[in-house]
């Protein structure tokens, strides 16, 4: 993929922009507990971060189609940078909770989404260089940046864990401020390889105008709510069947799933429609999750974790290049940070029920709802699968204009 002149370029400079994509809310735990003593406000201002980026990140992305990705990314840079920075003063000078909350959602919701607009590069890019090979190489690109999503959460967490506790509190996320600002940078002075600005007189619509937009959120809100779930309810198993440290591994069982589930999905030519594809992985996962509540013992946990990682990049991959077929370029960036958002939400409200199911019942009942929830977007995607056939709404989203 990295033949394609200017693709190694911009996706090396994504991976250091999202690298902390993970970090920033372990960061801020990290520090806040540290200096306050206290997890509930430390998991309050860390959730104020996550809603800031929920809010923000289509207004950006809806932004970017509009000016362009350089002039949006580097003013983006510049107040996420100011915004953290002020995090970490404001923190270490004893600042009241509600001010921390504050200025942590200014954070969240300037966050540059580089995860995002890397992929919308991908789609301008190859087709540029060969429209006629566009489809197969897109996805083995959007494979090639689920991969490296996984990476990042395999290492993200590492790194800012090992920085706070290691080096220095505010060490975690400054190495955050770092990676983020400066990979969105270097990402927006590598004009030649940007989509074009489209400014169309009155907005040029929306991407939630489209119906196939509203499923892929619904069932990305599903999505986010698995990933939510297994990381909080991960930790509390590890902990019932021996010691909190195993959560680490398990965790990182998933992450190795995915990316061979990953590595085998792009590699493969596909003759089904897009919507089909999708709707099978989602398929898959759904009956991959089914073994975790299953499993008894740490070795059968790690096997079974293993085994559910194995269709969630495929189901990523997949919903990608179906959103990139069922958008017009025009709106992408929009749609692709809508997606983002409906999982980030997803995340959040899984977290929450599984700390729920845990306290009230235990560990196990909680790793029942990712296969729930799969089975949920499964039958979603299923019912409204009239809208996500992509070459006929590409057809019908050009005729209005």
């Amino acid at each position: 993929m990295y033949q394609v002149h200017g693709t190694a370029a911009f996706s090396l400079a994504a991976f250091v922009g999202r690298l902390p994509v993970p970090m920033l809310g372990l960061g801020i735990i990290i520090l806040i507990s540290t200096l306050t003593g206290s997890y509930t406000a430390a998991g309050t201002v860390a959730a104020m971060a996550m809603v800031g980026y929920a809010a923000g990140a289509p207004i950006a992305g809806r932004l970017v189609d509009q000016y362009g990705q350089h002039r949006i990314l580097l003013v983006l840079s510049i107040l996420h940078g100011l915004s953290l920075a002020a995090l970490m003063v404001a923190a270490d000078s004893g600042a009241s909770v509600a001010m921390l909350c504050a200025v942590s959602l200014i954070t969240g919701a300037s966050r540059p989404s580089t995860g995002t607009m890397v992929r919308t590069r991908w789609a301008y890019v190859l087709e540029r260089d060969d429209p006629g090979a566009k489809k197969e190489r897109l996805q083995r690109a959007f494979s090639l940046e689920a991969i490296l999503d996984e990476v990042t959460f395999i290492s993200g967490p590492i790194i800012v864990t090992a920085l706070a506790t290691s080096v220095h509190y505010l060490a975690g996320l400054s190495a955050c401020l770092v990676m983020t600002t400066g990979g969105a940078v270097a990402l927006a002075l590598q004009r030649g390889t940007a989509p074009p600005a489209n400014r169309v007189r009155g907005g040029g619509g929306s991407a939630l105008a489209v119906p196939g937009m509203l499923v892929i959120a619904v069932v990305m809100m599903f999505a986010g709510a698995i990933i939510g779930v297994i990381d909080l309810s991960l930790v509390a198993r590890a902990e019932e069947v021996g010691t909190t440290a195993l959560a680490g591994p398990l965790l990182t069982a998933l992450a190795v799933g995915s990316i061979i589930g990953g590595l085998w999905y792009g590699n493969r030519s596909w003759r089904l429609p897009p919507h089909t594809l999708w709707i099978r992985a989602l398929a898959a996962q759904a009956l991959g999750l089914g073994a975790l509540a299953l499993a008894g013992g740490v070795w059968t946990l790690a096997a079974a974790t293993f085994v559910a990682g194995l269709a969630v990049a495929p189901a990523a991959i997949s919903g990608a290049v179906l959103l990139e077929r069922l958008l017009p370029p025009r709106l992408l960036t929009e749609a692709f940070s809508i997606e983002t958002t409906s999982m980030a939400i997803g995340v959040a409200l899984g977290g929450w029920g599984a700390g729920m199911v845990t306290d009230f019942l235990s560990p196990t009942h909680a790793l029942l709802i990712p296969s729930v929830c799969a089975l949920v977007a499964c039958f979603v995607a299923m019912c409204c699968s009239r809208w996500l056939r992509a070459e006929e709404r590409v057809e019908a989203v050009s005729d209005s204009r």
